[in-house]
């Protein structure tokens, strides 16, 4: 199991991104998050941004599908995109993505 995260400056959008992921069985379980304000650097110049975090649980093998939708489908010229692998989890949690949530 991965968890990844990117960001969306609407709410709608990250919404979209949640709903899409769930429903191609990409992901088993995408939370979208209260806003954040973003600062970070973009061609060279200080910006701020207010954005929604979306937090996306996967399967490992749906990783490159899930980034092939971002490329596609996410506003940002360059969207965020930071995946980790899980290392601890509960057994049944993981049973029930595979069994109930994931299209494969």
């Amino acid at each position: 199991m991965c968890i990844g995260w990117t960001t969306f400056q609407k709410h709608e959008e990250a919404e979209k991104c949640a709903t899409e992921l769930v429903s191609l069985g990409l992901a088993f379980c995408v939370q979208v998050e209260n806003p954040v304000e973003s600062h970070y650097m973009w061609k060279e110049k200080a910006e701020s941004t207010r954005e929604y975090p979306v937090r996306i649980k996967y399967i490992e093998k749906q990783g490159s599908a899930i980034q092939g939708w971002l490329k596609k489908n996410h506003p940002y010229e360059t969207p965020q995109w930071i995946a980790i692998k899980a290392c601890d989890l509960l057994e049944e949690y993981y049973q029930w993505a595979l069994q109930d949530c994931v299209k494969v």
